[in-house]
């Protein structure tokens, strides 16, 4: 950026041009009253009273009728009616001081405030030749007199030393004009580049997908950015927090805060907004600064909380988990599967032959567990063989509609009855295809089974919702069935859990972690005997993403 040219001084502040006015106005005003009520008579016009007066007259004259002129033009006029102004300036006081004496008064000694003022406000050639018309017409006065008159040569060197200090007045002001000009493009070229990197650093840290809260040592936030409003959610459901509140509003994060001043190298609980059903990876740091406070130098300290979206680590670890169990369940799977299959391939044998009954039903005892261990060992594979996720921007409600035609051809349950919310057909979110759907039948089958216990028909429902704070789409699968017990509810997820003689364990544990690699929330919500339901929160598209057209088309749905 280039500096403004030292030279243009049309734009003055007009603070300035007001205070000149000011003065301007004063001064013509006092030396009307003064010699209209005759208070200075061997100072002001003693030479020539009416000339005096006369010219005074004008002079505030002129004055008035600047001042409306100058305000309509919001204090900043063209450089031709300053240097009119200036010149009317210059005349008026050199009319005076004529008929005050001439250079014997002190009426001219004014006109060094009106070159300063010409300085100040014009170019440099005008301001100089506004310095020689100044000391032009004492000196002419001076020489005439002396050359037409006989007069002391003494008021010739006056004229001449008064005129050197008009021109020495006039080139210290161009030169201050020059450096204050100066001074002012370079403080208003770094308060612009000071906006802008301002204005650069807000949408940075807007746009950060990690949430940032600055504050001080009394909790007051000083700056956050809008990814952290929206992953703490709202304080007693009313609003989201804001720069200048209060993080005590939050007394769990508070709670963070010191226990990470009491130990900062240990790793703290994910936090789980009340609003929210996101866990949070929450993380600080101090922020060391100097400030300065009527020249007293003092250090200030300044904390900044990350607040990361903890299904993104969790991918990642789990990615590593994954990796890690694919190569010991391979070698537990070889192991198992041979000998596995000797004992059904004998039994089956056995169940072949005419046996007693009781042999009999020990032999389907032994099919049956064969059975069930060879399924744990597909499920552990499974788990293990988990390919990465190919997220891309799904539309959910035709990935629900293809689980429910697997599940009716499957023929695993008699006259299945899945409702679907037909409402939400344009609900999108980034998810692997295959891997909801593999998700989508483990949980309706759970929903049609526990509905066929409980009431004889197996029967699933999906419905479609928003998160209230982010906007995050979420899919509820609910079914007729008992519920889980309360006991049960913090353990449905854990592998090998199971309440049935027939499961593996492992079909929730599978889902959840699928969910969790394409960065959603699986959980189990009990509102009550009547209300209770599996929940996916799906994660925002422009997390996940490039910024591409399904992204677009995803956002025009919302």
């Amino acid at each position: 950026m280039q500096l403004a040219s030292f030279d243009d001084h049309s734009s003055s502040s007009p603070r300035l041009l007001r205070l000149y006015a000011s003065y301007r106005l004063f001064l013509s005003s006092l030396l009307l009253w003064l010699v209209q009520f005759d208070f200075a008579p061997a100072y002001l016009g003693s030479d020539n009273p009416s000339l005096f007066s006369i010219t005074a007259t004008a002079y505030i004259a002129a004055t008035l009728i600047s001042l409306p002129l100058f305000y309509l033009r919001r204090w900043q006029p063209s450089e031709t009616a300053l240097f009119a102004m200036l010149l009317v300036d210059i005349i008026a006081i050199n009319l005076m001081m004529v008929a005050s004496g001439g250079l014997a008064g002190s009426v001219g000694y004014l006109l060094m405030v009106t070159v300063a003022a010409s300085a100040t406000f014009l170019r440099t050639q005008l301001a100089l030749s506004m310095a020689a018309i100044a000391s032009f017409i004492p000196v002419s006065v001076s020489l005439s007199e002396f050359m037409l008159n006989g007069a002391d040569e003494s008021g010739v060197v006056r004229s001449g030393i008064f005129g050197i200090l008009l021109f020495a007045t006039a080139v210290i002001f161009i030169f201050l004009t020059k450096r204050l000009t100066m001074v002012q493009a370079l403080a208003k070229s770094e308060a612009q580049a000071a906006t802008r990197l301002q204005h650069l650093n807000d949408l940075v840290i807007n746009k950060m997908l990690t949430g940032i809260v600055v504050f001080d040592a009394d909790f007051r936030i000083e700056q956050l950015n809008d990814r952290a409003s929206l992953l703490l959610g709202s304080v007693d459901g009313e609003k989201l927090l804001a720069r200048g509140d209060s993080l005590s509003q939050v007394p769990a994060l508070v709670n963070y805060y010191r226990d990470w001043k009491a130990n900062p190298y240990r790793q703290l609980p994910n936090y789980h907004s009340p609003s929210s059903d996101i866990p949070l990876q929450i993380s600080f740091s101090e922020v060391i600064g100097d400030a300065f406070n009527n020249s007293i130098h003092k250090k200030i300290r300044d904390t900044i909380m990350f607040i990361e979206d903890a299904r993104t680590l969790s991918q990642h670890a789990q990615q590593l988990k994954n990796s890690s169990l694919g190569q010991l369940t391979s070698s537990i799977a070889h192991e198992v599967r041979n000998p596995l299959g000797a004992i059904s391939h004998a039994a089956q044998l056995l169940n072949e032959s005419q046996l007693p009954d009781q042999d009999q039903q020990l032999v389907d005892v032994v099919l049956r567990h064969s059975t069930r261990v060879d399924q744990l060992v597909r499920d552990i594979l499974q788990l293990s063989r988990q390919k990465t996720p190919q997220i891309e921007i799904t539309n959910i409600y035709e990935n629900c509609q293809l689980s429910k035609t697997q599940l009716e051809e499957s023929r695993q349950f008699e006259n299945p009855t899945i409702e679907i919310d037909s409402s939400a057909q344009t609900v999108s979110a980034p998810f692997d295809s295959s891997q909801l759907q593999q998700v989508l039948i483990n949980l309706l089958s759970n929903a049609l089974r526990h509905s066929a216990l409980e009431t004889g028909k197996p029967w699933a429902e999906i419905k479609f919702d928003y998160q209230q704070d982010m906007g995050l789409p979420m899919l509820k699968i609910y079914d007729r069935g008992s519920g889980v017990a309360s006991n049960n509810r913090n353990k449905i997820f854990e592998p090998f859990f199971t309440t049935e003689n027939q499961g593996t364990g492992l079909g929730l544990y599978i889902a959840r972690e699928l969910c969790e690699i394409n960065f959603a929330t699986l959980s189990y919500v009990y509102r009550g005997s009547s209300d209770n339901y599996f929940q996916i929160v799906f994660s925002d598209p422009a997390k996940q993403l490039p910024r591409n057209a399904a992204n677009e088309k995803n956002r025009s749905d919302h």
